[in-house]
This record gives C-alpha cells, sequence and structure tokens, in this order.
C-alpha cells in the first residue's frame, strides 16, 4: 500500500528517515539554541492547556506546576535552518503524495516537553482552530527526538478524520474527555527524522512525558492554495508562502 493510499484509509502516514541523522544533529542543535536563546531573553514559553480535562487525565490543579511543555510559533522566524527545513526535498514530496503538487504554508511551531514533567495534550482536532473549506489541509510533525509513549509521543485515532468537525468541550479547546480519552488512541511511535502526517480533522492527542528523555517536534501546517480559510483565525508571518508547484489563483495577495 503506497503512502497516499494508506492516508486516505486512516487519515494519517508515518513516512520514516525523511530527515537523514547529519539533519537530525544540526536540528537538535537549532532547536537547542532557539529554547536557550527564548529563556535567556525571558520569553514566556510554556504552554500547557488548562481546563477540566487535567483533573479527569489525573493531573490536576497539585501538578499544574509539575508539568509543562514549551512552545514556540513561527520558527522560520528565529533561525534560517527551520526556514530551510520548509523547502526539504524529502518532506515536500512526501507532502505532494498527500496533499497534491501545489503546496502552502499555513504556519509552524515548536513543541517541547521536558524530561519526567511534559504535559500531555488532550484529544482534538486541529479544524477548529483554522476551519477551510476543504479537507487539503495536514499536519507534518517532524521529530527532532525519537517519540514513545514513555516521552510523550503523538496518538491518534486511525479513521476519525471522516467524521468531519466534531462537537468540542465546553471549554472550546479539545473533544470531551469522557467521549475521546487518550487511552482510546493508537500511539504513535517515531524515531528522530521521522515525520508524521495527518489530517487536520483527525481527532489526535499526546501523552505525559514520564521518561527522563527530551521529546521535541517541529509542526509545519501546510494547505492546498485553493483551499480557503472560513474565517480570519491564526493568521501567522508567511501564511500563503508557496512551497512547492504554483498558486493557480493569481488573484490572492
Amino acid at each position: 500500500m503506497s503512502n497516499a493510499e494508506f492516508y486516505q484509509q486512516n487519515g494519517y502516514v508515518v513516512v520514516r528517515g525523511v530527515f537523514n541523522p547529519a539533519e537530525v544533529v544540526e536540528l537538535q542543535r537549532e532547536t537547542e539554541g532557539l529554547l536557550t536563546r527564548a529563556q535567556q531573553a525571558g520569553r514566556k514559553t510554556e504552554a500547557t492547556w488548562q481546563g477540566d480535562w487535567r483533573e479527569q487525565a489525573g493531573i490536576g490543579n497539585a501538578a499544574q506546576t509539575l508539568t509543562r511543555v514549551d512552545s514556540i510559533h513561527n520558527v522560520q522566524n528565529h533561525s534560517a535552518f527551520f526556514s530551510q527545513m520548509l523547502f526539504h526535498p524529502g518532506l515536500l514530496e512526501a507532502a505532494a503524495e498527500l496533499l497534491g503538487p501545489d503546496i502552502q504554508l499555513h504556519h509552524t511551531k515548536l513543541h517541547a516537553k521536558p524530561p519526567a514533567i511534559g504535559s500531555p495534550f488532550p484529544m482534538h482536532q486541529d479544524y477548529s482552530y483554522f476551519p477551510h473549506e476543504t479537507n487539503e489541509i495536514l499536519a507534518a510533525i517532524v521529530h527532532i527526538d525519537a517519540a514513545n509513549v514513555e516521552n510523550g509521543c503523538v496518538c491518534l485515532v486511525p479513521g476519525s478524520q471522516k467524521a468531519g468537525p466534531l462537537p468540542l468541550d465546553e471549554g472550546g479547546q479539545y473533544l470531551s474527555i469522557d467521549d475521546w480519552p487518550l487511552e482510546k488512541a493508537v500511539p504513535i511511535e517515531a524515531q528522530a527524522g521521522d515525520v508524521l502526517f495527518f489530517s487536520y480533522l483527525m481527532v489526535h492527542g499526546s501523552y505525559t512525558n514520564t521518561s527522563n528523555r527530551d521529546r521535541r517536534i517541529v509542526l509545519f501546517q501546510l494547505r492546498s492554495p485553493t483551499n480557503h480559510p472560513l474565517d480570519q483565525q491564526h493568521i501567522s508571518p508567511g501564511q500563503g508562502m508557496m512551497l512547492r508547484g504554483i498558486n493557480p489563483d493569481a488573484t490572492q495577495r
């Protein structure tokens, strides 16, 4: 089964070894440098989601100061290396097999779960943050470190993208914990340099990092240039930049 066939059936696919070992070393070095500079500048990077889901997941109020995840958006604005990653031939070839020959940037971000205290994410869909006309938008998660259940890998529900947009919890960020517990999902374990692609309708989350290892990823959200947003949510620098092919709509600015 091809990557495209697997993706169409399951809503996700892992492409192994997109970034080679030398590129992974550079990616790790650039990531460490970015996080260090942010810390030295006093930038707030902690981005753990709040809400009742924490209590239901067993990481209630008493633990809120003990779990964290650091996040930095628009990584291409911080280092030319991340800009170059956006045009990585292996990444774009794999994305084109799933999305088509013309690929446009939506946004980028870095997530870093520190050892032993890295926060989980409840089950959610990306759709609610930036709804578009069609489903031609996907996340490309580049693994900076090897990821498994112990250090907080991504988990998802294969085929859930076929249900379309789902109702959110009262908090408006995530899906009902009762209906979509983390235990219902499939862990997606990966090696550093692997890329996980999934539809923005995919139900997904991630586990707590209980290990002694980092779990860091760079996420590139990619779309077809003919897939237009339904509103003006989540406008980011560089959004609309063509990474591969052409924009057939010459009226766009």
